[in-house]
């Protein structure tokens, strides 16, 4: 596990994990490589399997960015 880019399709595919309700908790990064391949976005699957901890942590603060109102950021 290593820094790895976070792109914006991995943002946008870990935005709809989180939307589909699949993970029992957001931070469970293992939860989130299921689900990705289970929603067949093989480009988050790859980068959950390569990016070490600090680097998921970061994807997902800018996936829950955009998922929350305007209001409310």
């Amino acid at each position: 596990m290593s820094r790895v880019p976070i792109t914006d399709a991995v943002v946008e595919q870990l935005k709809d994990v989180l939307e589909t309700d699949l993970l029992d908790d957001e931070h469970n990064y293992m939860g989130a490589g299921f689900a990705a391949q289970d929603l067949g976005h093989e480009e988050l699957a790859q980068f959950i399997y390569e990016a070490d901890a600090a680097t998921y942590y970061e994807a997902l603060e800018r996936a829950r960015a955009q998922t929350q109102p305007e209001s409310t950021r």
